[in-house]
């Protein structure tokens, strides 16, 4: 993953992180804050799961890489 798509990515993390915060915050049993601390949930259940999705592709590069690689480099890595 590259340094802009990872700093993107975590940029979003804790935007949705803060959103949610804010939503718990304002939580006052009303249906609309409820409605938008499901909202910021599932914001961040999705950025979260994207992250797992590019970390999880980049950690399985890794791997092929390291498969490809002369077995001098495997040892060395």
């Amino acid at each position: 993953m590259d340094t802009l798509k990872s700093e993107a990515l975590a940029k979003r993390l804790e935007e949705a992180e803060v959103a949610v915060q804010k939503a718990y915050a304002e939580l006052d049993g009303s249906l609309e804050s409820w409605t938008v601390l499901h909202a910021a949930k599932r914001s961040y259940r999705e950025a979260e799961a994207d992250a797992v999705v590019m970390l999880g592709a980049q950690a399985a590069l890794a791997l092929v890489a390291c498969q490809l690689a002369p077995a001098e480099l495997r040892l060395a890595g």
